[in-house]
């Protein structure tokens, strides 16, 4: 069984209660999110997905991406999440990627002809593996896609939980499913039993509605993005509430200190979410918005 959905299932027997995610102010404890991924595989099972197959989906900013991409590594799948609002189909984007198929937002299957192959940069061998499949980081070198097989993604979740004990916090989810730093910010604190107030719906929301969110939340540990912290209106916002704040793409002077005031609380992780030895530079708010990124 994939490490993440044993780890799920082992905190829905455990703690079936504790809340594993917070959706749209409703709360789905570890016990409902392990019966929601059993019946999304069952379902995905009846359409022809089997173990080794390579799937791509709409990985749209909602809970049911997180559900389709645990209910397939249930199977022994795959997961590729595909965004196609930036450019493209469905169908053209799993195609192009090497899916064995792909699944429509209303559930479903069509398997291409394309047979489903590890990117050649991969060090994976076998193909019944349950692995995510993450397009190129655009910060780190252009390449081919990210193959996280089990065995990676687990040394991830062990790295993550040993640094910032995510079992015992809560964590505002931002991420989707295609983005690199949903590694961090969705499945490890999920493996390792903590919560995530998933808000990958950010990008629609008004500002203000954003700023009451930050504001509210029981999180205490955010991936932050820059982009957040130029829009005008967050500027003036200030959230002394998180202690750890992870940059994985550095942004600029003005951007560093709107962030620095707006995060007084924080201890500041400079990283690369891929890379192997998990390196980070720690940084406390004056110094990240004087300091220039450092290599890491």
């Amino acid at each position: 069984m994939h490490p993440l959905i044993a780890a799920i299932r082992e905190h829905a027997r455990q703690h079936p209660g504790k809340a594993a995610l917070r959706w749209r102010c409703n709360d789905y404890p570890y016990a409902a999110l392990e019966a929601m991924i059993d019946t999304r595989a069952r379902a995905l099972q009846l359409k022809g997905i089997r173990a080794g197959d390579v799937v791509g989906f709409d990985a749209a900013p909602c809970l049911d991406a997180v559900v389709d991409t645990a209910a397939l590594w249930a199977l022994g799948a795959s997961a590729t999440p595909i965004t196609t609002a930036a450019s493209g189909t469905l169908a053209g984007n799993a195609i192009r990627s090497g899916a064995a198929g792909f699944m429509y937002p209303g559930g479903d299957y069509v398997r291409t002809s394309v047979p489903a192959n590890p990117p050649a940069s991969s060090s994976v061998k076998q193909t019944n593996i349950a692995a995510l499949v993450l397009p190129s980081d655009p910060t780190r070198t252009a390449g081919s896609a990210t193959w996280l097989d089990e065995e990676k993604l687990q040394r991830f979740v062990l790295r993550a939980e040993k640094r910032f004990t995510l079992s015992a916090r809560t964590v505002l989810g931002l991420s989707t499913s295609e983005q690199h730093h949903s590694l961090l910010d969705v499945w490890a604190p999920l493996a390792a039993g903590g919560t995530v107030d998933l808000l990958t719906d950010h990008g629609s929301l008004q500002c203000a509605s954003l700023i009451q969110h930050f504001r509210e939340t029981e999180a205490d540990l955010v991936v932050a993005d820059p982009a957040f912290f130029r829009r005008a209106a967050v500027r003036e916002a200030v959230f002394p509430q998180f202690r750890d704040v992870l940059v994985t793409v550095y942004p600029d002077s003005p951007t560093r200190t709107a962030m620095a005031d707006a995060f007084p609380c924080a201890i500041f992780h400079q990283t690369d979410i891929l890379a192997g030895d998990g390196t980070m530079i720690d940084y406390c708010p004056a110094e990240f918005a004087r300091e220039l990124p450092q290599e890491l």
